[in-house]
């Protein structure tokens, strides 16, 4: 990036522009805006170079966000930004609108302004706005400016009534789009610490938006994940003491072509005490804005897949004070390679116990050998491992003493939280399978009858909602599960313990629904509508076609 260049670029677009007809003019501009998308939108996608996160905005998705964040007849005083631009697809649609609205070119120079890194992306924006709506092309260059939004200056002295746009989505997982260490500790530094971890950049446009727009609204399009990553709880908590999250509004999955979902969070100072939240389909849901405070911004996604608030009246601290759970790493996925074996119908052991992958746990239910699972580009029917082939390994010996002996695994990426558990010590973990110990061995099966139960599963939802991969699943860590509410009513819990065993071992539904209304009473969840939505909803959410005969043979030792 080098903003000389866009000053270059700028001339050039200006004078092959002049060689048009002047009817033609605007399309001509719109042509080359519409190209240099499908260029760079090609580029990312092969990921020839380092990914810039450039996902240029349809139409109907830009009239979407201001729709929701635009009043239809602005003040004098109005004015907005979009901190990465891109070719300006949202600020066309901003001078447009305002153009309706009797304003001068000049005029909406003065009230709209962007920014981007790229120097042609700027130049193209600076002229596409002057054809559009008018105004001295020495106005268009100071509004929209070629630099880093996101460091420190670029925006002194500025405020706007609305920050709108589409920053770019960079996945700090990903090696062609993670920060340099040297960008990590300026933004650390820049943002009073928030943005650290593996935040995508995006969430960090959106605390930049706080900044630009503290008395006035901010849209900005965001991965979906920023509604409950872990690593963007910093952000999330930041923007709230600035600012109220008035909204939510859910994108289409296939809005950019791309794998990530996306979704609008709306921030305002002054927010009715009630969330919006507005689904893909354009179907409305209210929820009490206070259930997303605190960075809980996961409950408007929950709300809007039709998960039940749990109302659990009685809770008692946190699964913390009850247990220890952890997520193994891919030096034991891949330090297991070569130490795979087929059970070949041999029941597992202690000393040759079954390696579960996530696949094959179910809600009380394992189906380990019931059907073919790949691992190391292998397949394996009831794959098993032997400890003592692993016991002098430096990384893996340790991580055999520490998984052995009884236990509740923990699946990732379900529709409700799903566990079972390994009583006897017959099965060791395959990454990324959670793994969780009672603090006391006596508290096994109430450990796993509170992972289990209905409210758990809804309040996870209404936490970490947009975390998982599928829209319609919930990933929850480590952490994550010990932070959940533990059941206020020992006594009921007690016994839902014994129909949670009762469960597992049988696999009927009398026997799960039995388990679901005792812990329904051990978190004091009302009898009446709000339990029988609540358990509605969870028996469909852990029903499975695999469960019943398939499994028989594994609850049977289990």
């Amino acid at each position: 990036m080098n903003a000389s260049h866009a000053e270059l670029l700028t001339d050039a677009v200006e004078e092959a522009c002049a060689v048009i007809p002047r009817a033609a003019q605007a399309a001509w501009i719109e042509d080359i805006a519409a190209g240099y998308e499908e260029v760079k939108r090609a580029a990312e996608s092969k990921g020839v170079a380092r990914r810039a996160g450039t996902w240029y905005t349809p139409t109907d998705t830009v009239t979407r966000v201001l729709d929701a964040a635009m009043t239809a007849s602005p003040t004098k005083a109005f004015s907005a930004c979009d901190p990465a631009c891109g070719t300006g697809n949202f600020l066309v649609a901003i001078a447009d609108r305002l153009k309706a609205n009797g304003w001068t070119g000049a005029r909406i120079a003065a009230a709209v302004h962007g920014m981007d890194l790229d120097p042609f992306a700027a130049a193209v924006t600076r002229v596409r706005l002057r054809l559009r709506v008018g105004g001295a092309a020495a106005l268009w260059r100071s509004s929209i400016r070629c630099g880093d939004a996101l460091v420190e200056g670029a925006w002194t002295g500025c405020e706007y009534s609305l920050v709108a746009g589409n920053p770019p989505f960079l996945s700090q997982l990903g090696k062609k789009s993670v920060r340099s260490r040297a960008e990590q500790g300026a933004l650390l530094k820049r943002f009073d610490g928030h943005v650290a971890g593996y935040a995508d950049t995006a969430s960090v446009f959106l605390l930049l938006g706080t900044e630009l727009a503290p008395r006035g609204t901010v849209a900005l399009l965001q991965p979906m994940s920023t509604l409950s990553a872990a690593d963007a709880l910093p952000i999330r908590i930041a923007c709230e003491a600035r600012m109220k999250l008035a909204a939510v509004i859910m994108l289409p999955d296939n809005t950019f072509g791309a794998a990530v979902r996306t979704c609008i969070p709306m921030l305002t100072q002054r927010a009715p005490a009630t969330l919006r939240i507005r689904n893909a389909d354009g179907s409305l849901h209210r929820i009490a804005r206070q259930r997303c405070s605190g960075g809980a911004w996961g409950a408007a996604l929950a709300a809007a897949r039709g998960v039940p608030d749990p109302c659990a009246s009685c809770t008692d601290g946190t699964l913390d004070d009850w247990m220890r759970s952890t997520a193994d790493f891919r030096q034991h996925y891949y330090g297991l390679r070569g130490h795979v074996h087929a059970s070949e119908g041999a029941a597992p052991s202690p000393q040759a116990p079954a390696l579960v992958t996530v696949g094959a746990i179910g809600a009380a239910r394992l189906d380990w050998g019931a059907r073919p699972v790949r691992i190391h580009g292998q397949t394996f029917f009831g794959p098993i491992i032997r400890t003592s082939e692993l016991m002098n390994d430096a990384v893996l010996g340790p991580w055999v003493l520490a998984r052995k002996g009884p236990k509740i695994l923990v699946a990732t990426q379900t529709r409700a939280i799903e566990a079972w558990v390994d009583a006897k010590g017959i099965a060791m973990p395959s990454t990324p399978a959670i793994t969780v110990t009672p603090k006391r061995a006596a508290d096994l099966w109430k450990v796993a009858a509170a992972l289990l139960a209905p409210a758990t599963a809804a309040e996870a939802w209404w936490r970490h909602a947009g975390a998982g991969m599928s829209a319609q699943a919930i990933r929850v860590s480590a952490s994550q599960l010990r932070a959940l509410p533990a059941p206020g009513n020992h006594a009921a819990w007690d016994r839902a313990a014994r129909a949670l065993a009762e469960w597992q071992r049988l696999g009927t539904m009398s026997a799960r629904d039995k388990f679901a209304g005792l812990m329904c009473d051990a978190y004091g969840v009302p009898a009446g509508a709000a339990r029988e939505q609540l358990l509605e909803w969870w028996r469909a959410a852990v029903s499975d076609a695999r469960a019943g005969d398939v499994a028989a043979s594994v609850r049977a030792r289990g």
